[in-house]
């Protein structure tokens, strides 16, 4: 018996090393010095292999038709620049915990996508891009969220994530309401629609059994009441001596909605499909997302005719804003041992051509200047709104990572009456604690 044990394990071992052999010849193998992540499913790109002096790693988050844009833009590279070979991967809802792998062992693609968290995630791995063309012709309201006081430029940023409620044209024509841009004119619109419409339209509609449509009205919010004003809490927040007692404004206004009879009463059971359906069929005015809702809802209503409106102001004396920063970016791996490549291939996308195919594949303005907005139907409205402020993602600067699941649990608990607006910000507090002093 234990001379057959061994026969067979000499068995797998020649076996194992006839596989580890063909995977050393294979054309599509991975690299782990490189920060490859080849993966043929996930658009990967190998156009040019016989000529290329240079292997690049590119790995982003983004899915979809965007996706297709980037990866056309890269074979178009290719094929202008045949000593360099691009391989392309967009792994999709993966993307964060490979990257995360990748950071803990200091082995990152050459040039990758930073989803928002160029400065605090990704900052002490990229290199700095202030030396590039490009560079100075950053977009004024992009350029805070891509660079740091002391000029370093962290990304190139093809498009600008901006963001607002949204408004169904029709219904607030029919009703005879004026676009909102204070909390107090939006409450008297939502009042309006009620009472007019005989309770057939839904002021506000939110898919809260999807959670995150919830987070998405305290990320935005907590801009008007806490960060935006002249006089705002944005230091103590920072430094941790925020005093959460004021916070409780902010669950008392969403509560407030509920109460008043904005909300769809079936909040918590609806999904965020269930929003865009609603919106679509004018069975609801106002949606607390952003552009992309209108995007969705045209899927039920090819005609839908919809608007952005600014987050509204809450203290008296406050503007409207926007909420925004990075959309689809490219960073270089500040020790990649293909800088020079790396930079040649993100300079090719700030090319006024590629930033505009990207940012129209987005509906969204573009991040560099001296290209113009192709936001389809909401275009006017990106024009219309170009000089408002525009702060970061709440969530993203004044919180720890982590509290973002805290404010949707939370929200969902308010609003089933689980816990008081006083409960919501103790636990927000408790949390906040935890999180920051692990981090």
């Amino acid at each position: 018996m234990r001379q057959m044990n061994g026969f067979k394990m000499l068995t797998i071992l020649v076996i194992a090393a006839f596989l580890l052999a063909a995977c050393g010849t294979s054309s599509t193998g991975g690299d782990a010095a490189g920060g490859k992540t080849s993966n043929s499913d996930s658009g990967q790109t190998t156009g040019n292999d016989g000529n290329a002096k240079v292997n690049l790693t590119v790995m982003t988050n983004v899915v979809g038709e965007p996706a297709k844009v980037l990866q056309d833009i890269a074979n178009k590279f290719m094929q202008e620049n045949p000593e360099i070979k691009v391989d392309f991967s967009a792994p999709g809802a993966e993307y964060e915990n490979i990257m995360r792998m990748k950071m803990a062992s200091n082995e990152l693609p050459d040039v990758f996508a930073t989803h928002g968290w160029a400065k605090v995630r990704y900052g002490a791995y990229l290199a700095d891009l202030k030396d590039e063309e490009w560079a100075g012709k950053l977009s004024a309201t992009i350029k805070p969220s891509v660079t740091d006081e002391q000029g370093k430029v962290f990304v190139l940023p093809m498009d600008e994530d901006k963001g607002s409620p949204v408004y169904n044209a029709a219904v607030l024509e029919k009703y005879g309401i004026q676009v909102p841009m204070t909390w107090d004119e939006l409450m008297k619109a939502a009042e309006d629609i009620k009472t007019k419409s005989g309770g057939e339209v839904v002021p506000i509609h939110i898919g809260g059994a999807d959670s995150w449509p919830i987070g998405q009205f305290f990320d935005f919010y907590a801009t008007s009441v806490f960060i935006s004003p002249e006089k705002n809490d944005a230091a103590q927040l920072l430094d941790g001596t925020f005093d959460w007692n004021r916070f409780d404004a902010l669950p008392q206004m969403f509560l407030s909605l509920q109460e008043k009879g904005y909300l769809n009463k079936d909040v918590l059971t609806a999904k965020y499909s269930d929003s865009a359906k609603a919106f679509a069929e004018g069975k609801a005015a106002f949606g607390i997302y952003g552009p992309f809702l209108i995007e969705e809802a045209k899927k039920f209503n090819p005609d839908l005719k919809a608007g952005l409106m600014p987050i509204h102001s809450v203290v008296a004396g406050d503007a409207p804003t926007l909420v925004g920063g990075e959309k689809t970016t490219w960073g270089v791996w500040k020790d990649s041992p293909h800088s020079e490549a790396a930079r040649k291939f993100v300079a090719y996308y700030a090319k006024p051509e590629n930033v505009a195919l990207v940012s129209a594949s987005n509906a969204l303005p573009p991040g560099i200047d001296g290209v113009s907005i192709a936001a389809g139907d909401l275009t006017a409205d990106f024009e219309k709104y170009k000089d408002l402020r525009v702060f970061p993602y709440f969530d993203r600067v004044y919180l720890p990572n982590g509290m973002w699941d805290v404010m949707c649990k939370n929200g969902q608990d308010l609003l089933a009456g689980g816990i008081t607006p006083r409960e919501f910000s103790e636990n927000m507090k408790k949390e906040y604690e935890r999180l920051r002093a692990a981090q």
